[in-house]
């Protein structure tokens, strides 16, 4: 919007309402008109009530969502762990003990005798 385009539209809206044309009405009307042509789309969009209700009935929906996909959701068994509910649910038994390693029988298991 050009200064005659707004100067025009201002005195329309100051016609409107029977007002006197002051300068610093006019001063004032017309940074409150440029900041508001300068802000993003979005910021002016989100400064308005109806958005800040559509963006909590949003969090609502997405909150019952959750929800109730979480509670459809089957239980967990009674595995401690990821790696155990893993190997319970391929049908490896946990409870193997692991062997204890072979070692020379001319050095100790530490020594770095295998090198």
């Amino acid at each position: 919007m050009d200064d005659q385009d707004l100067d025009r539209t201002l005195s329309r809206m100051i016609a409107a309402v029977g007002a006197d044309a002051q300068p610093a009405l006019l001063t004032r009307a017309r940074a409150r008109i440029e900041a508001r042509a300068r802000q993003p789309r979005f910021v002016r969009w989100a400064m308005q009530p109806a958005a800040l209700g559509a963006s909590v009935a949003l969090f609502v929906a997405s909150a019952g969502l959750s929800l109730a996909l979480v509670s459809g959701a089957p239980e967990a068994s009674q595995s401690s762990t990821l790696i155990e509910s893993l190997l319970e649910e391929r049908g490896i038994e946990t409870g193997s003990v692991l062997g204890t390693p072979a070692t020379d029988s001319g050095s100790a298991p530490d020594s770095g005798g295998a090198r």
